[in-house]
């Protein structure tokens, strides 16, 4: 049992770079974990905490500071990359200050099980809050491939980031779960998907009644009056759904060309993964099974001017999450979404036929608006087209968004923004939490 945390079950993820840390993250976040990516919390202090912000330019000069006094990462680097003393001198400065922001993220949240992602866990001292140490690992020359593959880095600096590191063999015999990421994300799933299960029968007991708990409740739950309050006469054009993507650079294969049939396939009755269930509706979070389902929604709402490849969509599943939203055993919803540094994003949502907007829309959205409060997160940014059809717009207005402008954001939620905001896209915003937590700025 955790000392600081007695009601948690706090899991150390670590592994080299290119191991595929962030897929198993994103798979335990949608097992419903508290996950906390550390070098996120590191970009979060680089850009908003002053205190930080001082002492790192104190040790390595006014070059590293921008003009809005947020950290040059890349010019820090630079200077510490292949300089161990100095690399030494930054983590005595980063190091105590992620720990007491990740303290305070967990403190606040609800969460029984908690994943820590950090490439510096056993260094860091952070492997001292965890009851359990995972670990990625694959070949070599597949970390390589990856970061020349996905990181548009060329071979020699590749190579050059993968020898920088000790040997993964350090890691792995600290270990309490390895898990092998070298084939395909179905493998790496298989792999985690027996970890998590282990893991389920051996927390201590009230955490596995807690989580009983939660289930049984989210089972129950309903969305709340907006489900009752669709217009009695919303408009129906013909052929007309209700689209919010956020990419207009991708597009989609169709499933008939992967040899599937043109109807979406019916939830699993008992799936691991639904997460709400009521009036006929069922949101559940998306698997790579999942793909080529989401894939023929976005082939026939977004139509077939640019394609999204399956494996890029694969890929994603690691960094963000889908979720799915069933009608009578029918997809009428979907979503795509991510939290990083205490803010949500949604970026992509599909609702079809429109009028199940109040419905499958609304429960899609409640459940994303619910973990990204467990998850402490201080707001939801939602991306919406410039003109965003007129039941898509009501939707948001009955949860409470309001549209911002980018620049009238504190900094934090700014930098969000302009990482996560499609092209020619409204920012709408709700808050959820109206103070931070300690020493996130």
């Amino acid at each position: 049992m955790n000392k600081r945390w007695p009601n948690k079950y706090i899991i150390g993820l670590t592994g080299n770079i290119a191991t595929g840390k962030s897929v198993v993250l994103g798979m335990a976040a949608n097992q419903g974990a508290l996950t906390i990516d550390a070098d996120k919390i590191v970009h979060r202090l680089f850009s908003s905490d002053a205190g930080v912000q001082e002492t790192v330019e104190s040790a390595f000069g006014t070059i590293v500071r921008n003009p809005d006094g947020s950290i040059n990462r890349g010019r820090l680097g630079a200077i510490v990359f292949e300089d161990e003393e100095k690399l030494a001198i930054l983590e005595r400065i980063v190091h105590p200050a992620v720990r007491k922001a990740l303290q305070a993220v967990v403190d606040e949240s609800e969460e029984r099980i908690v994943f820590i992602e950090a490439i510096k866990l056993l260094e860091s001292g952070l492997v001292q809050e965890c009851d359990q140490v995972w670990v990625t690992r694959c070949p070599r020359e597949v970390q390589i491939e990856r970061l020349v593959s996905f990181r548009n880095m060329d071979a020699e600096t590749a190579v050059l980031r993968v020898s920088a590191q000790p040997h993964q063999d350090e890691k792995i015999a600290v270990a309490d779960v390895v898990i092998d990421t070298a084939g395909s994300i179905d493998d790496t799933a298989g792999f985690f998907n027996m970890a998590w299960q282990r893991l389920l029968r051996n927390v201590p007991g009230p955490i596995a009644v807690w989580q009983s708990k939660q289930l049984s409740a989210a089972a129950k739950e309903t969305t709340g009056s907006i489900i009752n309050q669709e217009p009695q006469n919303p408009s129906r054009e013909s052929g007309m759904n209700t689209l919010v993507q956020a990419n207009s650079d991708q597009g989609t294969q169709s499933r008939r060309s992967m040899g599937l049939e043109d109807n979406p396939l019916v939830a699993a009755a008992g799936s691991p993964n639904v997460v709400f269930q009521t009036e006929g509706v069922t949101i559940h979070r998306a698997t790579p099974s999942d793909v080529p389902d989401i894939l023929w929604l976005i082939r026939r709402t977004a139509g077939s001017a640019v394609r999204t490849k399956r494996r890029e969509l694969l890929m994603s599943l690691g960094e963000r999450g889908y979720l799915i939203g069933r009608r009578d055993g029918q997809i009428s919803a979907l979503a795509g979404w991510s939290s990083e540094n205490l803010v949500a994003t949604v970026d992509l949502i599909i609702i079809t036929p429109p009028e199940h907007a109040f419905h499958t829309g609304a429960a899609v959205m409640r459940e994303i608006e619910n973990t990204a409060n467990s998850l402490v997160c201080e707001v939801i940014l939602a991306f919406l087209p410039t003109n965003p059809p007129e039941q898509m717009r009501l939707l948001f207005d009955k949860l409470g968004y309001s549209e911002v402008q980018a620049e009238a954001l504190p900094n934090a939620w700014q930098i969000s923004v302009q990482e996560n905001r499609p092209h020619d896209t409204l920012v709408l915003m709700k808050i959820l939490r109206d103070t931070r937590p300690v020493g996130l700025g």
